[in-house]
């Protein structure tokens, strides 16, 4: 069941920006499980298989029929939106500055998505408007966002974005690493990577006691295995700074996560969580190693002002490029399912060599599924 919740933290002398949200209530209140996912991406692959000449427009639908239920049956769901809804078809377009229709964030919402991050190398492909449209699409959507903001005034009232999930109150920070050189249009806000800026942003959410802080980064060496120091150090530092659980991406590769005791600088000795990079989730990046991502899932509990991470585990899964209609489609395909190739989506042996060789690397770098 989805209701509307408006929630607004205050302190005595102290208010804490707030905004409307939209909370899936499934489960367990005392108990919570979020999923979270890599990129999503509009490369100009994607964009033209998913035109439909009947109705003159873009259908996603298909995209993520196979993995809606595991996005839909979580209490929350997250990822990165790394392309930008500049709403003239002309601007549908993908690398090196992406565009995407608004039909898009349609199909994303369709499948149960609740927060998105919008603050990646991409934010700023389409301009002031790209910005600026996205997050209003977003908006009519009910799809939360963080990361970009299209005006200061904006910025500082949604500075953190907390969302209540059960009995649990969770906030959020975004942050990339650059723009690819863009500038950042005037009068947005695009959060940029800045330790200083970082520190003061949770040191605010821990004003309004949320029972989590999760920093999302969107940071690192594309196509990597393994985290490079500045995403260890970042790591570190949001941990250091009192943030309890990090997601990262960028590289488009998997990247491995755990948990690390770490004391904090309000001397808070406890377990966090990261992973250093949740890959790609869906892109037209048809390649070894970048042709799929997972479903990271954990569960988050609280018992005597302790949080509690627990039952981690993740599902590969795999982009299909189906080639075998009449016109191209692509599918993400929950790989476990799909191991014995005995589903109604029956895979050519090329496709099924391939999907198999991403399950074992995906297990070989990240350990079992469970």
């Amino acid at each position: 069941m989805i209701r509307n919740v408006i929630l607004c933290f205050a302190l005595s002398f102290f208010a804490v920006p707030c905004s409307s949200q939209n909370v899936k209530t499934t489960g367990s209140s005392d108990t919570i499980r979020v999923v979270a996912v890599g990129d999503i991406m509009s490369h100009q692959t994607q964009i033209d298989s998913a035109y439909d000449k009947e109705c003159d427009c873009w259908k996603f639908d298909e995209v993520f029929q196979e993995v809606s239920s595991m996005i839909s049956e979580a209490d929350l769901s997250v990822g990165n939106l790394e392309t930008t809804l500049p709403g003239d078809p002309k601007q549908y377009t993908g690398y090196p500055q992406f565009g995407a229709p608004d039909s898009l964030a349609k199909a994303i919402k369709d499948v149960g998505f609740d927060v998105l991050s919008t603050a990646n190398n991409h934010s700023c492909d389409k301009g002031r408007l790209g910005v600026v449209r996205t997050l209003s699409v977003l908006d009519q959507l009910g799809l939360k966002h963080l990361g970009t903001y299209k005006d200061k005034e904006e910025y500082e009232k949604n500075r953190i974005l907390f969302v209540p999930v059960g009995n649990l109150n969770l906030a959020f920070l975004d942050y990339t690493y650059g723009t690819n050189g863009l500038e950042i249009p005037a009068g947005t806000v695009v959060n940029l990577i800045d330790k200083d800026q970082i520190s003061s942003d949770i040191a605010l959410a821990k004003k309004s006691k949320p029972d989590a802080i999760i920093v999302m980064y969107h940071y690192g060496t594309e196509y990597l295995h393994q985290p490079d120091p500045f995403q260890v150090e970042m790591v570190d530092f949001a941990f250091s700074s009192g943030a309890d659980i990090v997601l990262g991406g960028h590289p488009h590769t998997l990247q491995k996560f755990g948990k690390k005791t770490v004391k904090d600088k309000f001397g808070s000795v406890k377990e966090r969580f990261y992973i250093y990079s949740l890959g790609n989730f869906v892109s037209g990046q048809d390649r070894r190693h970048v042709d799929g991502g997972i479903i990271l899932k954990f569960s988050l509990s609280k018992e005597n002002d302790k949080l509690n991470i627990f039952d981690i585990a993740y599902e590969p899964v795999w982009v299909y490029i189906d080639r075998t209609g009449s016109k191209t489609q692509f599918r993400l395909l929950p790989v476990k399912k799909y191991l014995n190739n005995d589903q109604e989506i029956k895979l050519p042996d090329t496709a099924y060599q391939r999907m198999k060789q991403f399950y074992k690397d995906t297990t070989e770098l990240l350990g079992s599924t469970n």
